[in-house]
């Protein structure tokens, strides 16, 4: 599945279908922690009401940041029969009891208060994962001599300086194209603070399908 296929379920998940939901899953086969996937995996198999949907959702759903958006993209419907039971049913198996969603930053309204009011349709483009696919806004062109090469951000550590390597200097180099430098800042990311070390993962895998497509 190429990125601009990607792109097109986003911005209209309806057309998740029989034909893409091997593609997606062979997407989550290929890259587990590649979080855009997994959302579009849930959601194709929510539309066809397929049987392996609650056991997929909990494997899924440990992979997610931030739990809130797959809640809310799941129940993103085309003006169809709003299904609140079935709503509540999808909340209890992303949320559990036993997840602490303030530990982990992902404060969520009620049920009720989730699922109680009809939200705007979102505009075309405007998709709730589109952060998934896409780069932060766009940043100036840099070079390899302003960015700085590997051998400097090993510097900059080693001289205590830890606010240069940075997550937003990961997605500049990502950005440009630099590929490798990205994930070498991710990966150092991930060592630092290993209880994000899921979504610097998810990042990773982002970044190699990207370079592979």
């Amino acid at each position: 599945m190429t990125a601009e296929q990607l792109h097109k379920f986003i911005q209209a998940p309806g057309l998740l279908n029989q034909q893409s939901l091997p593609q997606l899953r062979e997407l989550t086969e290929r890259f587990p922690a590649f979080e855009a996937g997994w959302m579009l995996y849930l959601k194709n198999l929510k539309n066809l009401n397929d049987a392996s949907f609650e056991q997929e959702l909990f494997n899924g759903a440990i992979r997610i940041h931030d739990r809130r958006k797959l809640y809310v993209f799941l129940n993103e419907t085309d003006d169809t029969a709003d299904q609140t039971g079935q709503k509540d049913d999808i909340f209890e198996m992303i949320f559990p009891p036993e997840y602490n969603l303030e530990a982990t930053g992902n404060v969520v309204e009620s049920s009720e208060e989730v699922t109680g009011t009809k939200r705007e349709k979102p505009r075309k483009g405007a998709g709730l994962i589109e952060k998934f696919l896409e780069a932060q806004p766009k940043m100036p062109q840099i070079n390899e001599k302003e960015a700085g090469a590997p051998s400097e951000i090993k510097s900059a550590q080693e001289d205590g300086n830890e606010d240069f390597v940075t997550e937003t200097l990961a997605n500049i180099y990502a950005q440009q194209g630099y590929h490798k430098k990205a994930i070498l800042i991710f990966e150092k990311l991930s060592l630092k603070y290993p209880e994000k070390s899921t979504y610097f993962a998810g990042q990773i895998e982002k970044i190699k399908y990207l370079m592979n497509n």
